[in-house]
């Protein structure tokens, strides 16, 4: 889970994501956005193409890939981390750490320096394990924070994409072993928030999508918000009253809660309709984000996508 505080400290931040939201493309280039954004945002954050991932295009379920992120020379400067989020299955363990701590939890693994080095090309690795009872295209997603200018800096890396091909396991040993990892709504409990995604299936040639949120003892701000692939218009279906946006222009679903439902689980839904502009060649993927507000805080909780039954009526 990552600490807002990290990111974004002030407490009207909700508010700022709220208003953001609102704001269509011509006040977005207005006076008005731009003061909105300089009260409240004060942290560069953009897509960083000088930190690259490199990772093989396929592996075999069941069998380790050699994960390998390059820095360009004095890219970063004092204490510095690079965070990288790995699916569900993917479990990592250092190899080539250039003097950072090394941590692996929750599917999060983490390059911490107090020094970042200077005056050379950066590069770290670690051996990436996947579980035999997987397969399909997974996303792995990085961020790297570092002080420039006595200022934090946060940037998120490219997304890569890895195929899972099928393992050494026959097809009914591999069923099997995916039966085992299914539960039901009823059967899910967390401590904490958490947010996950069914497996998205195909109902009448549209893609459903659910999402059941864990709430904890949230009552206040809360935003669901995903990517989806191109080519799809995008209906509601279940929003627990919260505001539904879709944006086309960016494939972003995003439902907006300023007071949380009072059930701690509640599910949403909406459905993907295939347009024209479908590409078929390309992966399917979804990867979504939760945010919310604790004791003025702004938390996020990426979504996980899960073998867990989210049927009607099951609220």
């Amino acid at each position: 889970m990552i600490n807002g505080k990290d990111l974004f400290w002030n407490p009207f931040f909700p508010l700022f994501l709220w208003l953001q939201d609102y704001l269509n493309n011509k006040m977005r280039k207005s006076l008005v956005f731009t003061i909105i954004s300089l009260l409240f945002l004060n942290i560069a954050h953009s897509q960083d193409e000088g930190i690259i991932i490199n990772i093989p295009e396929k592996v075999k379920a069941g069998n380790e890939f050699l994960l390998i992120v390059s820095f360009p020379k004095n890219h970063m400067t004092g204490v510095s981390r690079l965070r990288l989020q790995l699916p569900n299955g993917f479990t990592a363990m250092a190899k080539k750490t250039e003097n950072a701590d090394f941590k692996f939890e929750d599917q999060k693994a983490s390059f911490q320096w107090l020094s970042f080095p200077t005056d050379q090309v950066v590069e770290v690795s670690m051996g990436v394990s996947v579980v035999s009872t997987i397969e399909g295209y997974f996303v792995l997603r990085g961020v790297a924070n570092w002080i420039q200018n006595n200022e934090p800096v946060k940037t998120d890396l490219y997304p890569q994409i890895i195929t899972v091909l099928p393992g050494d396991k026959s097809e009914e040993e591999l069923n099997n072993s995916f039966e085992k990892t299914k539960f039901s709504f009823e059967e899910f409990n967390s401590e904490g928030v958490a947010c996950i995604r069914q497996v998205p299936y195909e109902n009448n040639g549209e893609v459903i999508v659910n999402l059941l949120v864990s709430k904890g003892d949230l009552n206040k701000y809360g935003k669901i918000q995903e990517t989806i692939p191109p080519g799809y218009r995008v209906e509601n279906i279940k929003s627990q009253n919260a505001i539904f946006v879709f944006n086309d222009k960016q494939h972003v679903v995003k439902y907006m809660w300023m007071s949380m439902p009072e059930k701690p689980k509640f599910v949403v839904s909406y459905k993907l309709i295939p347009t024209e502009n479908v590409d078929k060649l390309s992966p399917f993927l979804i990867y979504g984000t939760f945010y919310y507000a604790d004791n003025n805080k702004t938390l996020t909780t990426d979504i996980q996508e899960r073998g867990i039954e989210l049927t009607e009526g099951k609220e």
